[in-house]
């Protein structure tokens, strides 16, 4: 019988209602703050762009850098969620209401990637839904792995074309949002996907500055799909009998789908960083950790888990600090991003014969 620690703790549960309770007075206030905000608008409802910038809004500093490299200084762009944070934890200010109300567009992850409170004041907030843009379901998103340990599918292998173009979008029709992984940016042709989308969200908003956003996101796709060869050199590095890895939750399923890494599980096999596990569940990782000497496990920077410490108690097993993977340092680009990710992998995979 293993002595496995488990945490289950009733001050968490306790927070987790308080938090409840925090985001419905946020929204209630954020629906009053917009109802009295004045300043001329379209018919709409939405403020009039004349001779001006149009006002950009991101949720994540992920899909900030994303807008702010082909938006460039065409846009005055806001980003509401801060570097560093965990976006599926974040809890939004009676500001960020306003902010929203003033944009002209928002950019959102989506596929339930944000909390469901932020949703909520995008949809409340916002001067129309038309100006709500989510980034996630244009990227041709894989599936999460069933009950954590399943494949990601065809879908997942095919890369949808990457230089090729789009021609395998069949099947992302329908898609339905919960059961596709938001972490996109592990894959930079998905990247290039989301760049696409958002010069063209742009354009839409703002033709005046047409040729500007067109130049910018060629650019931007050209430097992208060079991180493919750099990420690809990196895992090569590494022997592939030791390209196997444990993580604190699903997050690599785009890295593993695109560059032949693979994910065995994860403790937490799911889109909330923040949920509890069962026993059971504990076990079936202790126990797939075993059976593939696996040698480390890789804790998240934004989620660290009381759970990987028990794992690491019972299988005596490395972890290994400070692998981001949900959003950007400050000041970091995101290619600074995904090659410190993945030099960090590299590095504990290499030798761990």
């Amino acid at each position: 019988m293993r002595n496995i620690l488990i945490y289950y703790k009733i001050e968490r549960r306790n927070a987790l209602k308080s938090k409840a309770i925090f985001k419905f007075g946020v929204i209630a206030l954020s629906i009053v703050l917009v109802a009295c905000s004045g300043g001329s608008s379209d018919e709409a409802g939405c403020p009039a762009i004349e001779d001006r910038k149009i006002n950009v809004v991101a949720t994540t500093p992920m899909i900030g850098e994303f807008v702010n490299q082909v938006g460039g200084d065409n846009i005055n762009l806001t980003v509401i969620m801060p570097a560093e944070a965990d976006p599926h934890t974040y809890e939004p200010a009676p500001q960020d209401a306003g902010t929203i109300a003033d944009a002209d567009l928002v950019f959102y992850t989506g596929l339930k990637y944000e909390p469901a409170a932020v949703v909520k004041l995008l949809e409340s907030s916002a001067c129309s839904t038309d100006v709500l843009a989510e980034v996630g379901e244009n990227v041709y998103p894989i599936e999460f792995k069933e009950d954590g340990d399943g494949d990601h599918g065809e879908e997942g292998h095919d890369d949808h074309g990457d230089e090729e173009g789009h021609d395998d979008e069949d099947g992302h029709e329908g898609h339905g949002h919960g059961a596709y992984d938001p972490h996109f940016w592990f894959d930079p042709n998905r990247v290039v996907y989301a760049a696409e989308y958002i010069e063209g969200k742009l354009v839409e908003f703002d033709p005046n500055n047409t040729a500007s956003y067109e130049s910018a996101g060629s650019a931007y796709a050209d430097e992208l799909k060079g991180l493919i060869g750099q990420v690809s050199d990196l895992i090569s590095t590494v022997p592939s009998q030791n390209r196997k890895l444990i993580t604190t939750h699903e997050s690599l399923g785009y890295l593993e789908a695109k560059f032949g890494l693979e994910v065995l599980s994860t403790i937490i096999p799911s889109l909330d960083s923040a949920n509890e596990i069962s026993p059971a569940q504990l076990v079936d990782v202790i126990d797939v950790i075993e059976d593939n000497n696996i040698k480390v496990i890789f804790i998240e920077s934004e989620a660290p888990s009381v759970y990987a410490e028990t794992i690491v108690l019972e299988t005596g097993i490395k972890a290994v600090e400070g692998l981001w993977v949900e959003t950007l340092k400050a000041g970091q680009s995101y290619p600074d991003f995904l090659i410190s990710a993945v030099e960090l992998i590299v590095e504990n995979l290499r030798n761990t014969d």
